[in-house]
């Protein structure tokens, strides 16, 4: 799943549109209705939004910016960035009603998401897997999706890799006793000197947040480097 940008992240220029928006319309007397904010939260407000502004004017003309100047302007922009992020939590999405996605959107954000995904159900997606053999008696593994991408798909949240070091591997790879767990691509598998020259079973398969595994891949069965 795609994560969610940081809607303060922006360009300087973005940015200065934002906060001003958001100050001019909370503000204005006729616009978003009241939300109880204090006159004191915009004061504060204020008083960071008007030195943000003055060093804004003058680093966005590049040529006649100073060091001191862009380091002026990053410590403003970091200021107001970091009330802001409390305040529209505090007075807009945690303040609903009488917040309304309406009245966020009209300060330039977004609302966020009335639904939220279902990450209960077990995982359906039987992961392609390959292991190379590396340089330390282990493996260099890929856990990949049917289209051979490497993200996790969506609901699931571990990838698990299950071995069996010896002969007499079980057929069903859920029975192999040893297994690790890995949040990312390419997943080290470690395994030791003493082990080299084993044979060894290894499958994969996707982990949902409940620790209900998903159907395994193909078995890869071979020796222990």
């Amino acid at each position: 799943m795609a994560k969610t940008k940081d809607q303060w992240k922006i360009s300087d220029m973005l940015f200065n549109i934002l906060v001003n928006l958001i100050y001019n319309t909370l503000t204005a007397p006729v616009g978003a209705p009241a939300l109880g904010i204090p006159t004191a939260v915009f004061t504060d407000y204020l008083a960071l939004l008007t030195p943000w502004n003055d060093i804004y004017l003058i680093t966005k003309v590049k040529s006649g910016a100073t060091p001191t100047n862009r380091v002026t302007r990053d410590d403003a922009k970091k200021a107001l960035t970091d009330f802001l992020r409390d305040f529209v939590k505090k007075w807009l999405y945690d303040n609903m009603p009488p917040c309304t996605n309406t009245i966020i959107t009209s300060v330039g954000l977004k609302p966020h998401a009335t639904t939220r995904t279902d990450h209960s159900a077990v995982p359906t997606i039987k992961p392609i897997f390959t292991a190379t053999p590396n340089d330390n008696h282990g493996f260099k593994c890929k856990i990949l999706d049917t289209t051979g991408k490497a993200a996790k798909p969506q609901g699931v949240s571990i990838m698990r890799i299950r071995y069996f070091v010896g002969a007499g591997a079980p057929v069903d790879p859920s029975k192999f006793a040893s297994f690790k767990d890995f949040s990312k691509n390419p997943a080290e598998l470690p395994l030791t000197a003493d082990e080299a020259g084993e044979a060894i079973a290894m499958a994969a398969c996707y982990v949902n947040a409940s620790g209900e595994e998903g159907p395994y891949s193909t078995v890869i069965v071979t020796t222990i480097p």
